[in-house]
C-alpha cells in the first residue's frame, strides 16, 4: 500500500471525529480537491454516492471541477470500512439514518445489526419519554402538596386531593410501563440487544 493511502487510512477517524456532519463542500475544500480522501470520509460516514453529486454542484457553484471518478473510488473504500456488522448496531444505536451504502454479503449482516441497535435507541427514546413524564407528574404533585397547605376552602382541598390521587395512579402507571425496559429508574439496553 502507498504511503499516502496509509497516512489517509490512518488520519480517518480523527479527520471523520472533526468534521461536521453536512455533506456541503466549501470553498476552500473544493479548491483543495483531495477527492479521493473525501471520498474515503463520505464513505466511512455511510453518505451516498449521490454526496458526490452535491459536492460537484457545489463546488461549480465557486468555479471549480470535481473529480468524480477519484471521489467514487474513495467511496468505495470508506463503505467497506462502514459496512461492518459492528458499525451497524453502532450506526443504529445512535439513532442514525441507513442510506442503504452496504451491497453483497456484507450488507445483510449490517443490517441486521443496525436494526439491533436501531431497537435499542428506539427503546431508550421511549424510556426517557416516560421517565420525563413520571418526573413531570411528581413536580405536579409536589406543586399541589404546597396548594394544599394554603387551600382556605373544602371544595378546593377537595379538588386537590383528587388530581393528586389522579398523578399519583399516573405515576404507578409510568413505573410499571418503565419496568419493561429494566427498572424504575434504569435503562437496561441488555434487555434490547
Amino acid at each position: 500500500m502507498k504511503l499516502w493511502k496509509l497516512l489517509t487510512l490512518l488520519a480517518l477517524p480523527t479527520a471523520l471525529a472533526l468534521s461536521s456532519g453536512c455533506a456541503v463542500i466549501s470553498e476552500n475544500e473544493c479548491q483543495a480537491g483531495l477527492w479521493y480522501e473525501r471520498g474515503i470520509e463520505d464513505g466511512a460516514r455511510g453518505r451516498s454516492q449521490a454526496t458526490v453529486y452535491k459536492i460537484a454542484q457545489k463546488c461549480h457553484e465557486y468555479g471549480i471541477r470535481t473529480d468524480t471518478a477519484a471521489w467514487m473510488q474513495g467511496h468505495e473504500q470508506g463503505v467497506e470500512q462502514y459496512c461492518t456488522p459492528e458499525n451497524g448496531f453502532v450506526v443504529g444505536r445512535r439513532g442514525s439514518n441507513y442510506e442503504g451504502v452496504c451491497t453483497g454479503p456484507t450488507a445483510d449482516l449490517f443490517l441486521a445489526n443496525y436494526e439491533r441497535g436501531l431497537a435499542v435507541y428506539q427503546a431508550e427514546q421511549q424510556y426517557a419519554a416516560l421517565a420525563k413524564q413520571y418526573e413531570q407528574a411528581e413536580r405536579e404533585v409536589y406543586r399541589i402538596e404546597d396548594a394544599l397547605d394554603e387551600a382556605e376552602s373544602k371544595e378546593e382541598r377537595r379538588a386537590l386531593r383528587s388530581e393528586r390521587r389522579s398523578l399519583l395512579r399516573e405515576m404507578r402507571h409510568l413505573e410499571a410501563e418503565m419496568m419493561h425496559f429494566g427498572g424504575f429508574g434504569t435503562f437496561n439496553p441488555q434487555l434490547f440487544y
